[in-house]
């Protein structure tokens, strides 16, 4: 194969890469803005339960409400961080995803031959 190595290519073959990075930056950019506000929206409802909890603990009449309260409060942490989890995996499977896409070469341009009738 020879390739013509020429201004013009070397121009286009910077231009692509530049792109390239340009797409690939503003991708990573929206996973890790997204992967942030995912977490603390986590976070301040976990800590925001934990406090209900603990005052429906402090306001228990018995040790069985307040030891309900504390569950109450467990299940909800599990389910929560299980639930932030897979959407923070599945948000890396897609900024995985849009790096192949960005970084994966073009398919070459195959040249057309006309058959013999």
């Amino acid at each position: 194969m020879t390739d013509q190595l020429s201004f013009e290519s070397i121009q286009e073959l910077f231009e692509q890469a530049a792109k390239a990075n340009a797409d690939a930056w503003a991708s990573q950019t929206a996973y890790f803005d997204g992967l942030v506000k995912r977490n603390a929206e986590c976070f301040k409802g976990l800590g925001d339960a934990r406090m209900k909890s603990f005052k429906e603990m402090s306001e228990a009449k018995t040790f069985n409400q307040a030891f309900e309260s504390n569950l109450a409060f467990e299940d909800k942490l599990r389910e929560d961080l299980s639930a932030l989890q897979e959407e923070n995996i599945k948000s890396w499977e897609a900024l995985m995803e849009n790096l192949k896409a960005i970084y994966s070469p073009a398919p070459k341009k195959v040249a057309k031959t006309k058959k013999a009738a």
